[in-house]
């Protein structure tokens, strides 16, 4: 276990994507936290699937939109597993809609979970591993629409963009403490695969278009972004930071 004993928390952790990352690092031989705004089944059945692998787990409710919430997750999640050295930035919120049709409601809350709670959620862990003086990792899941453009994704992909500069600014900033800070690019998912189990063959329904432009003719992964989380986590990435790392079948390169 490459990372045995380290403490993670995956926003967004409960299911899908989310459960995938949070598997692997359990797998890796860290404890797990996750984060949602409310445990139900899925989340409980994550808390599970990590204990299952013999690491602690624990869930932590919070909007992490709202400053006040990301703190008390952040003393929650110190005080249970006694500090933190991994953060998982996952939640994840999108409404396809034409640009003349997007409200500035709709405008706030893309870009407060996909956006703000990054940052608000970053910044937390980073000064809580500047305290601890051991360094730190910080993973942000972005997307391919940071770097293409599809109809009706504009507050989805201006969220997904601006990660990526977050993150540099984040790399920049925070590596004289040994904070490590890192992107992944997911492209088209198959969030109903099973964890442990062989990744699936080419999906006929992705349609021609997305077909062409996948050259692995697969759909990635929720375990395959967890696997790049940890890469991104561990002493195998341990000069990396400030990186943007495409798990999209070859996508971007279309």
């Amino acid at each position: 276990m490459v990372m045995a004993g380290k403490k993670a928390l995956v926003t967004g952790g409960k299911r899908r994507i989310g459960r995938g990352i949070a598997l692997a690092l359990a797998e890796a031989g860290c404890d797990v936290g996750i984060n949602d705004l409310q445990e139900d089944e899925d989340a409980q059945e994550t808390l599970r699937l990590i204990e299952a692998q013999g690491r602690q787990s624990a869930f932590f409710a919070a909007d992490i939109t709202s400053s006040v919430q990301v703190r008390g997750m952040f003393a929650g999640f110190v005080e249970h597993f006694g500090g933190i050295d991994i953060l998982v930035n996952n939640p994840f919120y999108a409404r396809h809609q034409s640009f003349l049709d997007i409200d500035e409601e709709e405008f706030d809350r893309t870009l407060g979970v996909c956006l703000k709670g990054y940052f608000l959620c970053s910044q937390e862990a980073a000064r809580r591993m500047v305290d601890q003086q051991r360094g730190g990792s910080i993973v942000s899941i972005s997307s391919v629409h940071a770097q293409v453009v599809w109809d009706t994704d504009t507050c989805y992909g201006v969220a997904k963009a601006a990660i990526l500069r977050l993150n540099q600014s984040m790399a920049v900033e925070l590596g004289k403490y040994q904070i490590r800070c890192n992107v992944i690019l997911p492209g088209f998912m198959d969030t109903d695969h099973v964890f442990g189990t062989a990744p699936p063959p080419f999906d006929a329904g992705l349609g021609p278009p997305r077909a062409h432009h996948t050259p692995t003719l697969r759909c990635s992964t929720p375990e395959e972004i967890g696997r790049a989380a940890v890469f991104l986590s561990s002493p195998a990435s341990g000069n990396i930071t400030g990186v943007a790392l495409p798990v999209d079948g070859g996508l971007l390169t279309g």
